[in-house]
């Protein structure tokens, strides 16, 4: 099976020591770079990470250079087709030294042998086929059958294969887990045996009595029979009287029917409830018996007491319709309330969603007029002579940038050998790139994709020459170069513009910093490029 692409770039531990050039890192993941591409804005990516980005959009704003303040519509675009190798970078880091970081591994190289290394690498970590851990392979065993949370165990109360990472949810449903009665406390009973335990066994459950009695506890039911004699027994009375009236119903409604077999089942089931009322009857009369209770007990004072319940029952029933109409009261005057608030919610909403889209608008008319800014401040730079003036303000702080690694270049503004001439543009590194990275400042010359290209001539082939001003107009420092025709740099652009070509020596970084020569004054530089095009 084919393996996947990796996606991002390499753990920074593989680098020995910890004070290695930031440039080496992806602007993207943080990790130092696979396969290093340059952005047109300058920053550096890894291949990977740059595919990831921008593989469902045409186009994606440059996050470095939004986090650094320089985002640039024109520059800070990402685009796949503008992205270069980044060759240089490539050959520093292959000769920096490093280490393998697979656990108990002593391998120390440089990292050009480090993808050679960890394809061999014996401490190599697998994952694991369960859980997709990575694990080292002498370990991968006992990791599967003791560590692995998606390897599968016996539960050993139901038997049941469960996965480790499962075992806490499947406890909590387990029916033959010992769990503990709320009630009574009784512990080590089985989930599946509670009901049972609750409704035969559970001392503290409520069982029901008569009407007047309610429920009473399991362990209490006979103390509270013998407290009581002379009720329960009227009660069993009564209960008789209704079981004899509803034998007669039945039995003219056998007789009606003429049905023998269920005229016989009725009285087998009626003679059953008479013998369980008789013997419930003896064991009342004997409780009587036994605490010297009378078995008739006196009928005009159970009937003042039955007449005493009844006035309470009708009292309290009184109380709860009152109750009952207030509560419905509430619950009107609620829902008119939450009614209104709905609407009030609506109305609220409505207002959201418009101040959204008004918001929208002004920000979609924000860019608009910044894009057309932009469009104006570039007409007004560019020219049609194959002469580019550049002035660049705030210089100290381009520098800083620079050299913090934060905006390593800089773009000139565009301008054409004439009207329907070459596209050009100048690229400045104010700490160095390349040969001259920390000791020189570079500047390039950049071919760029114009409206003309078809009727020109290419490759392009004409002199180059730069020329850094002297502000006090004693020593300018110049340099110039005639393009090679058989770098891709001067053939027809294909992209928005070729690979740049130029002087990183261009000059050293303490001659420009010598305070008799005036290249940068109040803060300020002047560079001239002159491209020698015939005139027409």
């Amino acid at each position: 099976m084919a393996s996947q692409q990796v996606v991002g770039g390499y753990n920074v531990e593989i680098f020995m020591g910890e004070n290695f050039d930031r440039k080496f890192l992806c602007n993207h993941c943080s990790l130092i770079l696979r396969d290093p591409v340059q952005s047109y804005c300058g920053h550096r990516f890894c291949r990977s990470c740059m595919e990831s980005i921008i593989r469902s959009h045409e186009q994606v704003r440059c996050q470095s250079c939004i986090e650094e303040g320089t985002m640039d519509e024109e520059y800070s675009i990402l685009k796949m087709d503008q992205m270069f190798p980044d060759n240089a970078v490539r050959r520093e880091m292959g000769a920096m030294a490093a280490k393998c970081i697979n656990p108990n591994c002593t391998w120390k190289g440089i990292f050009k042998q480090y993808e050679a290394h960890v394809a061999e690498c014996k401490f190599k970590q697998v994952p694991c086929q369960l859980c997709g851990s990575l694990i080292e392979p002498q370990a991968l065993q006992d990791h599967m059958t003791k560590e692995c949370t998606k390897r599968k165990i016996a539960c050993k109360h139901c038997q049941s294969e469960v996965v480790v990472e499962n075992l806490e949810a499947h406890n909590a449903e387990c029916p033959k887990m010992p769990i503990k009665c709320d009630s009574c406390g009784k512990k080590k009973i089985p989930r599946d045996k509670m009901q049972h335990h609750i409704d035969k066994e559970c001392s503290n459950q409520k069982v029901p009595c008569l009407t007047d009695c309610g429920e009473i506890s399991r362990d209490k039911f006979v103390e509270h029979l013998d407290k009581r004699p002379g009720i329960h027994l009227k009660a069993l009375l009564e209960q008789l009287n209704t079981l004899h009236n509803d034998f007669n119903s039945r039995l003219e409604a056998v007789v009606v029917q003429s049905d023998l077999g269920q005229f016989i089942s009725h009285i087998t089931e009626i003679k059953q409830k008479v013998q369980q009322q008789e013997q419930l009857i003896q064991t009342l009369q004997g409780h009587q018996a036994a605490n010297g209770t009378p078995a008739n007990s006196n009928p005009s004072v159970i009937q003042a007491k039955v007449q005493a319940l009844e006035l309470k029952t009708g009292t309290f029933e009184g109380i709860v319709t009152t109750l009952h109409r207030e509560i419905e009261r509430c619950i009107t005057a609620i829902e008119n309330v939450e009614r209104g608030r709905q609407g009030e919610k609506q109305v609220v909403d409505n207002l959201e969603k418009k101040i959204r889209a008004l918001e929208r608008s002004i920000s979609l008319k924000d860019v608009a007029l910044a894009e057309q800014e932009l469009r104006i401040k570039t007409l007004e730079l560019t020219t049609y002579d194959g002469t580019l003036f550049w002035k660049i303000s705030e210089w100290s702080k381009r520098r800083s940038e620079a050299q913090s690694n934060q905006v390593t270049s800089l773009y000139s503004p565009i301008f054409y050998s004439s009207k329907n001439g070459y596209k050009m543009c100048a690229r400045l590194y104010p700490n160095g790139d390349g040969m001259g990275k920390n000791t020189h400042m570079s500047i390039f010359f950049v071919v760029m994709r114009g409206n003309f290209d078809a009727l020109l001539q290419w490759p392009f082939s004409y002199r180059v020459t730069f020329m850094l001003l002297d502000q006090n107009n004693k020593e300018h420092q110049v340099d110039s170069f005639r393009p090679d025709p058989n770098s891709s740099s001067f053939k027809r652009p294909t992209t928005e513009m070729n690979i740049a070509s130029g002087c990183p020596l261009f000059i050293p970084l303490a001659k420009l910093d010598d305070p008799s020569l005036a290249y940068v004054k109040e803060d300020t530089m002047f560079i001239k490029l002159v491209v020698d095009v015939p005139r027409g």
